[in-house]
């Protein structure tokens, strides 16, 4: 099915068990299915399930419509910074879940994602897109910054406070360097189409 196995990254604490089902013939008819996005597209067939089961309590299906067929974009399961939430990754689609209530939950803009980073001790999860880098924290989605990159980021350092890296200036053909505060997701420096410096 896949070239390597989906990993779950338990960096976080967390009030479940997630482990990725290798076909749909080992669904359990009395778990309850649930789809994401809830609304299928046409493209949406493939994707991953996935069973997740609270530690009180009932345990579910999941299925996880993909984004890219790509081994250049992130896949994985992610622990969150909050405890019942967990974050699944295929071919780049970034979901995140509350485990206890799976009609619970929100797709990340990113598209794709390529590269998921846990940050523990600033309870931030970080999904790095082609152009801008989004953060998920305890109560949720906490900041997007602007846009960093033409195309593609390159992450060289993150420390509790702030991230350091490049993004791709197309007209200049080079990286130019950026900074993003991790506490409200403000950035210096990076390059986008459309302005000039």
């Amino acid at each position: 099915m896949h070239s390597h196995p989906i990993r779950f990254n338990v960096v976080f604490p967390r009030n479940y068990e997630a482990k990725i089902l290798e076909s749909y013939s080992l669904l359990n008819p009395l778990e309850k299915l649930h789809h994401f996005p809830a609304m299928l597209e046409e493209g949406d067939r493939s994707g991953i399930y996935a069973r997740v089961t609270a530690h009180h309590g009932i345990s579910w299906i999941g299925f996880f419509a993909m984004g890219f067929e790509s081994e250049h974009v992130a896949r994985g399961l992610y622990s969150c910074p909050d405890p019942n939430s967990l974050c699944v990754v295929v071919g780049g689609y970034a979901y995140v879940i509350n485990a206890l209530h799976p009609e619970e939950w929100m797709q990340l803009e990113q598209r794709p994602v390529m590269d998921v980073r846990p940050i523990p001790e600033s309870k931030l999860l970080l999904f790095i897109g082609a152009t801008t880098i989004s953060a998920v924290g305890e109560s949720g989605q906490q900041w997007t910054t602007g846009r960093l990159s033409w195309e593609g980021i390159t992450v060289s350092e993150i420390d509790q406070h702030r991230l350091r890296g490049a993004g791709w200036d197309a007209l200049k053909d080079q990286e130019v360097p950026f900074e993003v505060d991790l506490i409200t997701g403000h950035h210096t420096g990076g390059t986008r189409p459309g302005t000039r410096d």
